[in-house]
């Protein structure tokens, strides 16, 4: 503990980092901590004075000068020779102390004690177990308890699941474990639970792997990404770890019937960490298996015989980096009412320092753990299986999905997925709300949020190189519109063939009921499962910005879909996305009856692509592209498509007379107006324009509508309908004034 005079070592690991303008980023933050990062390090061991609470400290601003990045020299933190590792005794001594306090099982308090550098000091830290001394770390749904110290890096390992690394998972449902390429070899270790054998808010995790094998695995896999985007090597090599890692003593369940194993495991700081035991040559997968004795202890022997007589420069980095500052949770106090658990809490911390300032994980890794988050709590509430938590989690083949009677279908699989996040139902919003809020500030979850978190999910089941995933991820959420979040649908399972013909009798149904704009339900469920082979296999793009880009139409993917549900040819569209797509095969264009289209020159069929899309439905009131041929059906379509032109330049024209003002800023127009002769011949061809589109209108309506037609899911047989060639209520309207 500091002596007296000496300034308290804070939470500064709650205030945001520096935003200092001339510093590089890797010396932002985590090894060399916050703001004050370069001030001496106080020694965090706690001592039986240690405050029973505290109050996150604000960071204050930088006042040491600032000079270029690379003219930036830190000088190499001093080395002290190694205390020696704690007798027996005094680790089982701090493990009863822990037990008694905290209520640790023996496993976890044994792996407790035994990474304590000073268990003597710590113990005696604690105090009284009745009200034992710890830090009081408030959370969502209650408050954790925290004991700082210094530990053996030796002796706790990084995250074998760190969250950096959940965009560029290979998740089960897109690749059969062990059947791809070496980041596919196993499946993702799971989300950490609490033990089986522990309380829901008892300060311990429990993670199920396969073997010690899947572990190393996981490990090298987590290094090889931390060490590719977040490496710290540089700056722990000169500085050691200077921010406390955040550790939880983890069991490990073994499948293959191996006894489990606990270490302690960063809940944060998994980076540096990962840094460390690079430096120190120290496998993380060994940590749960390796005993401390005699080798340990020959090491520090012989670490200290080098500081004495001069140590090497692999010497001076050994000497800063066994040892590291530590936040051990020990403990966690729901409130009188709430239902939070410990692994629900301990995310909600991580979610402090990462998902919102000071250090974001970025949308990609943020909406995943917040999706992860939001399965765990539809099944808390048993609002989803365990079974579908999984399947929608994207953690069980498609075998295991088959056999559990769960479409294997990706596309189908994302309907469900998206149909999950935009259900309607009370409890449901709830639950996702509770999971959101425990993991971020945020207070409210819209239609923006859900689409990512379910972009998330869905795409867990996308096996495509990291820049295809990424160009998925940013188009997808935008192809689920008001309509999804706000019509009455549901995913049926219906087949392909089935959804397409409810779904063009329920658009004829609308064009004869004169509500063309919403077909219904059937409709959105076919194009929320068309939206993931248009979207995911590059057929259908989003705004891709202006930079040298030509691109006038800059509709959402979500906006060209709900025009395709609105016409024969849409719906026939989206249905042979669905089928090509499952088919394996290019998805092909095809025309308003639905055939395929083949190419101008013969040699095949038309592929369809995002210009394609966007070309043949139009908003209303635009032109379809120019059709090449010279069929009467060709000429029909390029003359209507010419119509729409010439209304769009009316319009244009029409404002630009009305734009012109005069001296006193006036419209012109207003002032002078326009030659009656003019005017009056205008209005002859607005005239017969108009009645001609009241009458092209019916007919459309009695051509495309359908005799006696409801909404399947409002019609019930014998109920009596209105005769859908009557004219309606617009058209009577438009006849009377007339």
């Amino acid at each position: 503990m500091p002596g007296a005079g000496t300034p308290r070592q804070g939470f500064n690991w709650l205030s945001p980092p520096s935003t200092t303008s001339g510093l590089p980023d890797k010396w932002k933050g985590g090894a060399l901590g916050p703001t004050r990062s370069l001030a001496p390090r106080i020694d965090p061991v706690v001592a039986p004075e240690a405050p029973k609470s505290f109050e996150p400290s604000v960071a204050q601003p930088r006042t040491m000068p600032v000079t270029k990045a690379n003219d930036i020299h830190i000088l190499p933190r001093p080395v002290e020779a190694l205390p020696e590792y704690a007798a027996a005794p005094a680790r089982n001594n701090l493990a009863a102390k822990l037990t008694e306090a905290f209520g640790h099982s023996e496993r976890a308090a044994r792996a407790l004690a035994n990474a304590v550098v000073d268990p003597s000091a710590v113990r005696k830290g604690i105090g009284d177990p009745a009200a034992p001394n710890a830090e009081r770390i408030a959370v969502p749904g209650g408050t954790l308890l925290g004991i700082r110290t210094t530990v053996w890096a030796r002796r706790v390992m990084p995250d074998p699941r760190n969250p950096r690394t959940l965009p560029s998972r290979r998740h089960p449902f897109a690749v059969d474990p062990g059947t791809g390429a070496e980041d596919s070899k196993f499946r993702p270790v799971p989300e950490p639970k609490s033990p089986a054998d522990a309380s829901l808010t008892a300060a311990e995790l429990a993670v199920d792997i396969e073997s010690s094998h899947h572990l190393n695995w996981a490990c090298q896999h987590a290094a090889g990404y931390v060490k590719s985007t977040n490496d710290w090597s540089e700056s722990i090599t000169y500085q050691g770890v200077m921010e406390a890692v955040w550790l939880v003593p983890t069991t490990y369940n073994h499948e293959d019937g191996c006894d489990p194993v606990t270490a302690l495991t960063t809940a944060e700081g998994s980076s540096r960490m990962t840094a460390v035991h690079a430096l120190l040559g120290q496998r993380s997968a060994d940590v749960p298996y390796d005993e401390p004795g005699p080798k340990f202890r020959a090491r520090i022997k012989r670490l200290n015989e080098a500081f004495a007589s001069g140590p090497t420069q692999e010497d001076l980095v050994a000497l800063r980096c066994e040892r590291v500052p530590a936040l051990l949770i020990v403990g966690f106090e729901p409130f009188a009412r709430s239902k939070t658990a410990f692994p629900t809490a301990l995310r909600s911390l991580v979610a402090l320092r990462h998902v919102d300032p000071p250090t974001p994980w970025g949308d990609g890794p943020e909406n995943e753990a917040l999706a992860d988050e939001v399965l765990d709590e539809l099944a808390r509430r048993s609002l989803i299986s365990a079974t579908e938590a999984a399947y929608y989690a994207g953690s069980c083949t498609k075998a295991e999905a088959r056999a559990a009677h769960l479409s294997d279908d990706p596309a189908e699989r994302a309907a469900a997925i998206v149909g999950l996040f935009a259900n309607p139902d009370g409890r449901f919003r709830e639950a996702i709300r509770v999971a959101v809020t425990s993991q971020s500030s945020r207070k409210r979850v819209n239609q923006r949020l859900s689409n990512e978190l379910a972009t998330a999910l869905v795409l867990r089941a996308f096996n495509g190189d990291a820049t295809k995933v990424d160009q998925a991820r940013r188009y997808l959420r935008h192809a689920f519109g008001k309509a999804v979040h706000g019509g009455e649908w549901a995913v049926t399972g219906r087949t392909t063939d089935q959804l397409v013909d409810d779904a063009m009798a329920e658009m004829r149904a609308s064009i004869a009921a004169g509500t063309p704009d919403e077909p219904g339900p059937s409709s959105l469920e076919l194009a929320v499962r068309a939206a993931y082979p248009l979207v995911v296999d590059g057929r259908l793009s989003a705004d891709r910005g202006t930079a040298n880009n030509d691109q006038p139409d800059r509709r959402t993917p979500g906006e060209v879909l709900d025009v395709m549900r609105q016409s024969p040819h849409g719906i026939h569209q989206l249905g042979q996305a669905l089928r090509d797509f499952a088919a394996g095969v290019s998805i092909r264009a095809v025309d308003e009856d639905g055939r395929p289209r083949a190419l101008e020159d013969g040699s095949g069929d038309m592929a369809v692509n995002d210009v394609f899309l966007r070309g043949e439905f139009p908003p209303p009131g635009k032109a379809k592209s120019r059709r090449p041929g010279d069929t009467p059906t060709d000429r029909y379509d390029n003359a209507v498509g010419a119509l729409a032109d010439a209304m769009d330049a009316l319009r244009t024209a029409f404002d630009g007379l009305v734009a012109v003002t005069g001296d006193d800023g006036r419209p012109l127009v207003d002032v002078k107006g326009v030659d009656q002769r003019a005017c009056s011949a205008w209005r002859d061809v607005l005239t017969t324009v108009q009645d001609e589109l009241v009458v092209w209108s019916r007919t459309h309506k009695r051509v495309h509508g359908a005799a006696k037609a409801q909404h399947r899911d409002q019609a019930r047989p014998g109920d009596e309908v209105e005769d859908a060639d009557a004219a309606s209520e617009w058209d009577r309207e438009a006849e009377a004034a007339e």
